[in-house]
């Protein structure tokens, strides 16, 4: 693994799946690492545009994993993929993003609302009506 070891990414596996189960693990905190700039970005937004913002932060994470950081910490894809191989490995990280965002019901701003007043006493989700004045509409006062 030539995050751990240095030198170019191997085109082997390595002793008992080494370099699988360390690519596994590294490129997966990876992906989820930019989930979570997905997910940030989706609650900022008023109106949630997962297609773009999967698109967005996929261009963000090619250009952060190879011009940004140092050659070691490259994901080593570009080793053994063509051109197109890399592209369709980052519309894939964008198709998840838009896919994960698709399926939501409601936008990442009023789950979160649910979630807090789910937590309240059940006696205070709902509003005591007996207890409120009487409204008086403008053209009765």
């Amino acid at each position: 693994m030539h995050i751990v070891d240095g030198g170019a990414p191997p085109a082997h596996d390595g002793e008992g799946m080494r370099n699988t189960i360390l690519g596994f693990g590294i490129h997966t905190a990876a992906s989820v690492w930019w989930a979570l700039f997905h997910e940030l970005a989706l609650s900022e937004q008023r109106r949630p545009r997962p297609l773009a913002t999967g698109a967005a932060i996929s261009a963000i994470a090619y250009v952060v994993d190879y011009y940004v950081v140092s050659k070691r910490f490259r994901p080593g894809f570009e080793a053994h993929l063509s051109p197109r191989g890399m592209f369709a490995v980052y519309a894939a990280l964008a198709a998840g993003f838009a896919l994960s965002g698709a399926h939501r019901r409601t936008p990442v701003r009023e789950r979160q609302h649910e979630r807090k007043r789910a937590a309240l006493p059940r006696n205070a989700r709902e509003p005591q009506l007996a207890a409120e004045e009487p409204r008086q509409l403008a053209a009765n006062r």
